[in-house]
């Protein structure tokens, strides 16, 4: 396995890792696990916008780095 190949697998497990915690963080967000509203100062009606600001993120990072991952090359 060559250098590029071993660097592009770990950058994709990094980032699918990454990916992953956003996405769980979402969720706990969203039930205020921890109080996170109210350590993060955020009012009822942005919860929303913040719930969809770490979906996409977490999604687009762990679709980003799957693809990395399990590049062919």
């Amino acid at each position: 396995m060559n250098a590029r190949r071993t660097l592009t697998k770990i950058v994709g497990v990094t980032q699918t890792a990454i990916g992953g915690i956003a996405v769980i963080f979402a969720f706990l967000f969203f039930y205020n696990v921890f109080g996170i509203h109210s350590m993060i100062g955020v009012t009822k009606n942005g919860v929303g916008f913040y719930l969809w600001i770490f979906i996409i993120f977490g999604l687009l990072s762990l679709i980003s780095g799957l693809f990395l991952y399990y590049e062919e090359s």
